[in-house]
């Protein structure tokens, strides 16, 4: 069976196994988790690197009825992000979860081949099982505390996530009865004979369906209250993967099913990128106004989508690749500022502000860890966040988006106001403060390794770029796409 296959099928297999195990031997359990991320990694690089050209795998060889998974550029970017942060929290939570530890990484697991399933799947069926899939066991993991926060938000949570699945799978249900079939490939080539209208109708149900488990403004209400009840190696996972699953699935979608002609003429790409700036302004003044950690790194999340979605739906190449760029990135730097809250939480039960107070004296490298992760997602140099922002900046100005590229530079500066604020309380002296446990290597590593690639990924952005720089030919050419999956 193909590599590509595996990707989903090993965290499913996995979880099977893991709920089995938990039951009879913690060593057994423990043991199944290290040796399948070490065979998940290996996999995860093998179909990355054999990702360009792109490969198309079938399973059950029944042609445009069988399921078919595609590996390209655009989704190899999220199979190195699953390696990254996948493994990363794994390792992170197993001493940092002390309740509910084996639910935890048996849903993580899930989850992930959710995850893995959206982003290789190349029909609208399996996308929407694959969704679900991921967006079952989310539910589950901002509830696993099983405080009275937690439940209520997987609640607010859940009853947000399932309108936004209504409208897809309305959308998905539309598109088969006028053309006949789920294939990507397929329905692009019979959406030319479907009216204007009703195309458009179509394309604003997915929007609006996917708008809300990215959480775009105002479709975002669910989503602080997500990430201050969830734990905080879930957070990592949400705003790193969660979150950009969803934006993968529409961008895909609207690229190859409608196509940038389409998109340009129904005016949806304006509407896009006033709908990013409108997301991130917002998001930064809210995020201004919290005390709690959590939140505040909730509303920069959201905020980072506004930026992504500028990129992306610009509808030039420079923003595609800046916006991919920056769905790494931000992947990565929130990864490493909810990993360092993790600890300070872990260490001291510290996750208001005011809790941090003079923690940079006791905790000097990891502090310097959030230090860097919070200018990089700012954007300044020398910093990932900055390549990424400025790629993006420079796309707005090629397609005449100067008030994008104006207002970026404004949410730049409103973003710095309040990781500044949270900065100078990380080096304001205070009266010593006790631990409460002490963080091991198994916290710290993680940790740290996600923070040096804020720095590598900055000074040697061709790195990831290498990988990126072939999206836009997948993706503004529709064409190519569907001559691969069809075969031609």
């Amino acid at each position: 069976m193909e590599s590509a296959v595996w990707i989903i099928l090993l965290p499913l297999l996995t979880a099977f196994f893991l709920g089995i195990f938990k039951l009879y031997s913690d060593k057994l359990f423990y043991s199944l988790v290290i040796v399948s991320m070490v065979i998940y990694l290996y996999l995860l690089i093998l179909v990355i690197n054999d990702s360009y050209p792109p490969k198309v795998y079938s399973i059950g060889n029944w042609g445009l009825l069988g399921i078919n998974l595609m590996v390209d550029s655009f989704s190899a970017m999220f199979l190195l992000i699953i390696a990254i942060l996948f493994i990363t929290v794994i390792i992170f939570s197993l001493n940092y979860i002390k309740v509910n530890k084996h639910k935890f990484i048996i849903l993580t697991y899930v989850m992930i081949a959710g995850i893995a399933g959206m982003v290789l799947t190349a029909d609208l069926f399996n996308l929407y099982v694959f969704l679900e899939v991921s967006s079952m066991s989310s539910y589950a993991l901002t509830a696993i505390k099983k405080t009275d926060k937690s439940i209520e938000s997987s609640f607010k949570y859940l009853i947000m996530s399932t309108f936004g699945s209504f409208f897809i799978l309305l959308a998905t249900i539309l598109t088969y009865y006028l053309t006949g079939t789920l294939n990507m490939a397929e329905i692009s080539l019979e959406f030319k004979s479907v009216p204007f209208m009703i195309k458009s109708t179509i394309m604003f149900f997915f929007i609006f369906g996917y708008g809300i488990k990215i959480g775009l403004v105002p479709l975002h209400a669910w989503m602080p209250d997500s990430y201050e009840a969830s734990p905080i190696p879930y957070n990592v996972l949400s705003s790193g993967l969660v979150m950009k699953s969803a934006i993968y699935a529409l961008i895909r979608l609207l690229y190859v099913i409608f196509g940038v002609e389409f998109l340009t003429e129904s005016g949806i790409l304006n509407i896009g990128v006033f709908w990013g700036v409108l997301t991130f302004i917002i998001a930064h003044t809210l995020a201004y106004q919290q005390s709690n950690l959590n939140r505040l790194l909730g509303y920069s999340s959201i905020a980072q989508i506004g930026y992504i979605t500028i990129g992306l739906f610009l509808g030039n190449e420079k923003g595609l690749i800046g916006g991919s760029f920056h769905i790494l990135n931000h992947g990565i730097m929130k990864g490493t500022l909810f990993l360092v809250l993790g600890i300070f939480y872990y260490s001291l039960k510290a996750d208001e502000i005011e809790d941090i107070q003079g923690l940079g004296y006791k905790f000097p490298v990891l502090s310097f860890t959030f230090v860097v992760a919070a200018l990089a997602i700012v954007g300044l140099p020398p910093f990932n966040g900055f390549i990424s922002k400025w790629l993006i900046i420079e796309a707005a100005i090629e397609a005449g988006f100067f008030y994008a590229a104006f207002f970026i530079l404004v949410g730049t500066f409103l973003s710095l106001t309040y990781y500044l604020k949270v900065i100078i309380k990380l080096y304001t002296k205070t009266e010593k403060k006790t631990l409460i446990e002490k963080p091991d290597l198994s916290l710290k590593l993680p940790t740290f390794f996600l923070g040096s690639l804020c720095i590598l990924f900055g000074i040697v952005p061709s790195l990831p770029l290498s990988l990126i720089n072939n999206i836009p030919k997948f993706l503004l050419n529709n064409s190519e796409y569907i001559r691969i999956l069809l075969g031609g």
